[in-house]
């Protein structure tokens, strides 16, 4: 198994010609999709995925996404805070869809300090 991590803001830095984005994105599903060994794709922040990339005709890092999750060629793990989730990704039933949400509780902090020992 091979972990990667997708930024989508440094994905998007920069990317001021239509299609750059895009084409970022694509390269790195590309890649994850070519590996040798399985890919699980880590998301944080993940509700920066809603408008991501989506400049004067061109998809959301969302839309690109979709097709992968729904054939089941991506493995994704999206981390981000329940309201950024109802804000964002709730609103896109095709994306809530295509993810298993996973309510974890903040814990104590004896528990936390227990966790990072």
């Amino acid at each position: 198994m091979r972990l990667m991590s997708l930024d989508i803001v440094a994905l998007s830095a920069g990317a001021s010609m239509k299609g750059e984005f895009e084409a970022r994105l694509k390269a790195v599903l590309e890649e994850a999709a070519s590996s040798e060994l399985p890919v699980i794709l880590f998301i944080d922040e993940v509700h920066n995925l809603v408008g991501a990339g989506n400049t004067a005709g061109t998809g959301d890092a969302a839309n690109l996404l979709k097709p992968a999750l729904a054939r089941g060629q991506l493995r994704t793990i999206g981390a981000t805070t329940w309201s950024e989730f109802k804000r964002h990704i709730e609103k896109d039933p095709a994306l809530t869809r295509r993810f298993q949400v996973l309510h974890v509780e903040e814990p104590y902090v004896v528990n936390a300090s227990e966790m990072l020992r």
